[in-house]
This record gives C-alpha cells, structure tokens and sequence, in this order.
C-alpha cells in the first residue's frame, strides 16, 4: 500500500540557549489526548483509502 505525501512542512525553531530554551524543552500538551486524536485521524484516512480502492 502506498501513502502519497503531497506536501512537507517542516516549523524549526533556534534558541540562544536562554530561559525561553526551557520553555520549548516542556511543552505543556496533553499526550494522551494527543495520542487518541493522532490515531482517530489515521484510521480515518486509511478507512478513506480502502473506500476509495474498493470503488474503483
């Protein structure tokens, strides 16, 4: 099976090694709910790709 990715967007971000470097080393999200929505989106996108495949 083959995922075609049509656009990368890769966000960096370079810190002088200051105090704004410890507010980017803890992030303040919620994993888990992270983790349930990330894998919501997956299932949905492969759902998508076998309903396009068995249509055709």
């Amino acid at each position: 099976m083959a995922i075609e990715v049509k656009q990368l967007v890769i966000n960096s971000t370079v810190n002088d090694g200051g105090e704004s470097a410890q507010h980017f080393a803890q992030p303040q999200i919620d994993l888990d709910a992270f983790k349930k929505e990330l894998l919501a989106e997956c299932k949905q996108l492969v759902h998508e790709s076998l309903s396009t495949t068995r249509e055709r």
